[in-house]
């Protein structure tokens, strides 16, 4: 029997810049029985990565016999993505075309560390402003036409690489803007460069039980996941089966998308054993794994 492949983000008790904390995440995820990782450090923010850090990721990956399912990119500086409130050093919406050419560039190392990595997915917000919009809606095409001239600068970059950007679905912005925007890039782009990652606890909370709906209307373009649990009122990234979504429905809906597994979980560790916190997440995971296997053969 094939061993079973299943992913987790490595981000699930917090981010330390220490390189021994890094190591040991790798080898506590490795000896619970991953086979994939989701590489999610410094996925906020205006960090950017060594050539000799992508080699020292993928050195440690090697030694505990991991392989990359996808890593998160990073939208740039910290700001307020809500309000359109000037020009920050990194940001691909930006008006100014050095900021946004700077956030570009961002891009472009999380795409290099990707094909450092061996995977062909990363995982990327679009922040709407629609504080602004909503008062400013002559703004929005401005907007928009920010995030176009940055993703046509990112095209064939990723095409030469072999890497996709998935755009994931968030929570913290009214519904409408969130199926303007994934719809608006299904009129853009091709799937060979532009994707969706469907993250089920945003999903929750967004759309709720009509979370289903929205796979099946995107499915074509869903590569990559976030999944974890909630109670549909707060983020809190919890093993599948602890909060409300129903696992059988939503893998149900996934196995009928373009999504291929392993699956990845985006979880907190909420115990205090990091090893305990790590075989329940697996167990979980296998069981989800299983509902998505059992759909495929139903379709």
């Amino acid at each position: 029997m094939d061993k079973l492949e299943l992913a987790i983000a490595t981000d699930y008790s917090g981010e330390s810049s220490r390189t021994e904390d890094l190591e040991h995440i790798l080898k506590m995820v490795s000896q619970a029985g991953f086979t994939h990782i989701h590489w999610c450090h410094e996925w906020d923010g205006d960090y950017t990565y060594s050539t000799y850090e992508m080699q020292q990721i993928r050195e440690w990956m090697d030694k505990y016999n991991l392989k990359a399912k996808s890593l998160h990119a990073t939208i740039g500086t910290d700001r307020d993505v809500f309000t359109l409130c000037g020009n920050y050093r990194r940001d691909f919406t930006a008006d100014c075309e050095y900021n946004r050419k700077a956030g570009v560039e961002l891009i472009k190392n999380r795409v290099d560390l990707a094909s450092v990595m061996g995977t062909s997915e990363i995982v990327l917000h679009l922040y709407v402003p629609y504080k602004t919009l909503e008062k400013e809606p002559e703004r929005k095409e401005k907007f928009y036409e920010n995030v176009k001239k940055s993703m046509d600068e990112l095209q064939p970059y990723c095409l030469e690489k072999g890497v996709r950007i998935c755009m994931e679905n968030l929570f913290d912005m009214p519904m409408e803007y969130m199926e303007e925007q994934w719809d608006w890039f299904l009129a853009n782009y091709p799937k060979e460069f532009l994707g969706f990652c469907l993250d089920s606890g945003h999903a929750n909370m967004l759309w709720g039980a009509d979370m289903i709906r929205i796979i099946r209307k995107y499915g074509e373009r869903i590569y990559s996941v976030h999944l974890h649990d909630n109670p549909g009122n707060a983020d809190s990234h919890d093993i599948p089966g602890m909060g409300n979504i129903n696992w059988e429905e939503t893998m149900a809906a996934l196995a009928a998308s373009a999504y291929e597994l392993p699956l990845t979980m985006e979880l907190s560790c909420h115990m205090d054993s990091e090893e305990a916190f790590l075989k329940e997440a697996y167990k979980k995971g296998a069981w989800i794994t299983e509902l998505y296997q059992n759909a495929l053969l139903n379709n």
